[in-house]
């Protein structure tokens, strides 16, 4: 009896819910009780962050710089692997950086050094004018992404430029155009030309550039990434042509640009979820 009653309240019960989904509603006069409250849908200005050049961006760059040298403190196994393969490949770079300057200094020719010579400029010339030249473009086409995309890109090259610069200062490594000896170092800090080979300049931009244009582009257009990074081997490979810089100079100055403008974009779009998750919260 007990399972009769509570299945005849059961189907009392979906009766009345059918009645009251199918009631016509339009004719009832509204008031305050009956309003119901408004879904709120996501829009773009709800979850993107797009800069231009005023307070917010360049307090943005402070907030990355923060982010970008604290991240040691909050690695995870991962981050202690990729870490663990930079330096073990250095330590083999290093190994053969004698033999590397060999083998290109045996191999000079009027062709490669034309070839060199034009590939040469993407890593101090013509990847500041290309992020400069984004920006105009993006200005006076009213093209917000592409403008974002320009500042998003000289941010990375900034930061990533700054800690080079620190790292230059205190390791005073030995160019291959002086020195045969890979392992010539002077004084943290001193003043000396000779000994700025550690990392590469050219390396940690066009390869700061490269990595902002992938993370930028890479999804929507998959050759982006391709032909960025291309761009950026070519170069390194001219700084070892030229013997500019030794093979782990080069390796540890693309490391350096590729992982501090991943680091500036994961920021970057963790704070647009932060941004999406108020947006939420506030409706």
């Amino acid at each position: 009896m007990k399972i009769l009653k509570t299945l005849m309240l059961c189907g009392m019960l979906l009766l009345h819910l059918n009645a009251d989904a199918q009631t016509d509603t339009t004719n009832v006069p509204s008031t305050d009780s009956m309003k119901t409250k408004e879904v709120h849908t996501l829009t773009a200005a709800d979850t993107t962050i797009r800069y231009r050049i005023n307070g917010a961006y360049l307090g943005s760059i402070w907030g990355d710089l923060k982010y970008t040298v604290s991240r040691p403190a909050h690695w995870t196994g991962k981050d202690f692997t990729r870490l663990g393969i930079v330096l073990g490949t250095a330590g083999g770079l290093m190994a053969v950086d004698y033999e590397v300057k060999q083998f290109f200094g045996r191999n000079h020719t009027n062709f490669w050094n034309s070839v060199t010579g034009q590939v040469e400029p993407f890593g101090n010339a013509y990847s500041p004018y290309l992020v400069g030249g984004m920006y105009l473009a993006g200005v006076i086409a009213k093209d917000r992404k592409l403008e974002h995309i320009s500042l998003m890109t000289a941010k990375s090259l900034l930061i990533s430029t700054l800690i080079y610069t620190f790292t230059k200062s205190v390791v005073r490594r030995g160019r291959p155009t002086y020195y045969d000896d890979p392992f010539v170092y002077n004084a943290p800090f001193s003043m000396d030309k000779k000994h700025t080979s550690f990392p590469s300049g050219h390396m940690l931009t066009v390869t700061s550039v490269a990595t902002a244009l992938a993370e930028a582009y890479g999804e929507e257009h998959p050759w982006v990434p391709w032909v960025t990074y291309s761009i950026a081997i070519m170069t390194g490979t001219t700084r070892l042509y030229q013997e500019r810089h030794w093979s782990s100079d080069v390796w540890l100055g693309a490391s350096l640009g590729y992982f501090v403008t991943k680091g500036i974009y994961k920021h970057h779009r963790a704070l647009e979820r932060k941004k999406a998750l108020k947006a939420l919260a506030d409706y």
